[in-house]
């Protein structure tokens, strides 16, 4: 439940509920406000951060406007407020007394994800991202990380630091960063041809990766003016696909292509399958409508339509492993956690290829 913040804050122990000031929507679309809400106890497994950075993800709107299928999954759909906040950095207040991975004091993040059962064939295989028991960090009236605190009841999802990764620059990747990255390593390989279709907060984390990891990058976008932005971030080459004859001239030369748009236009993908070479692959990360494709065509040239969502527990660990020691983060820009509001409606109305990271002091 939610009340207002003339009553005290309080802070109890791990084996107590908590009292957290958190910023929520009471309803769909509405302003969000800061609010105190109770949070449970922690179990055996649970660990509870202290917020210091959290990233502002496109699934925080979708959450907040509760948009299409992200209505089921929302606070409101089990009579609570939506509290967001999944790409969160902290320092470890309280661990349960089964985790022993991270510590009280250190540096500690989690993702989208919170929790699976570990036992299925898709936890087994590292899979855990796919488990049906699988559980999200704000979702379904959990507390999520646009607060001062933030538990969670599987420690296995919160995921040390390391200490050459900038905090603020890490948080938009530990749900965004590693929605890219997840496709990226099980889908291409070295050297292979690589187009990256958006330039937002996906598409630039991308680029990075992409280029990083040895493939040879092609950045597309509608906007000629982007050209620049995207070389800079490590793309090869810039294609305006608006120009028909720039299109052409890509014709049949991409391995992979990596689709990061976020949109509720319709969007004619028939343009891009063109773009693949003979058994390549387009991969839809981004929330898009529903797209058509001429499969008669496309079955001459065997090339293939995939998805990917997020990643396991391995991915996000060689994730961040990759990006302490190939210097990588997000493009951010910080804003203190009161300004969250502001922050969401320039996210709605601009696309751009920095993250908004919210700060606690």
């Amino acid at each position: 439940t939610a009340t207002s913040l003339s009553k005290p804050h309080i802070c109890g122990p791990m084996s107590a509920p908590r009292t957290v000031k958190c910023w929520a929507a009471a309803k769909p679309k509405a302003a969000l406000e800061e609010v105190c809400m109770e949070v449970p106890s922690l179990g055996p497994h649970g660990v509870e951060l202290r917020v210091q950075f959290c990233g502002l993800c496109g699934s925080d709107v979708h959450l907040i406007n509760s948009d299409g299928g992200y209505a089921d999954f929302t606070g409101f759909a089990v009579g609570k407020p939506q509290v967001c906040g999944h790409e969160v950095i902290g320092i470890v207040t309280a661990v349960g007394e089964e985790v022993t991975h991270v510590k009280v004091g250190e540096r500690a993040g989690i993702g989208w994800q919170n929790g699976a059962c570990h036992e299925c064939e898709w936890c087994k295989k590292g899979d855990e991202q796919l488990c049906a028991s699988v559980k999200a960090t704000c979702c379904e009236g959990n507390v999520g990380a646009f607060a001062d605190y933030v538990r969670i009841q599987d420690g296995k999802f919160c995921f040390a630091i390391p200490e050459a990764c900038d905090s603020a620059q890490t948080a938009p990747l530990l749900c965004g960063g590693q929605t890219v990255w997840t496709p990226l390593v099980q889908q291409t390989k070295d050297g292979d041809k690589v187009g990256i279709l958006g330039l937002g907060g996906l598409g630039h984390m991308a680029i990075k990766f992409a280029s990083a990891l040895g493939r040879e990058v092609t950045a597309l976008s509608g906007s000629a003016s982007k050209a620049e932005e995207a070389k800079a971030l490590g793309a090869h080459a810039f294609v305006a696909h608006s120009d028909q004859s720039q299109l052409d001239a890509l014709a049949g030369t991409l391995d992979f292509i990596l689709v990061t748009l976020a949109t509720t236009q319709t969007v004619d993908f028939s343009k891009f399958f063109p773009l693949l070479r003979p058994r390549g692959t387009i991969c839809f990360v981004g929330m898009c409508p529903p797209i058509t494709a001429d499969v008669f065509t496309l079955g001459f040239t065997m090339n293939n339509i995939t998805t990917s969502n997020t990643g396991g527990r391995k991915e996000m660990e060689s994730m961040l492993a990759f990006c302490a020691e190939k210097g990588i983060g997000a493009s951010v820009v910080l804003r203190p956690m009161d300004e969250v509001n502001a922050c969401l409606a320039e996210l709605e109305s601009a696309k751009h290829a920095k993250r908004f990271v919210l700060t606690r002091d």
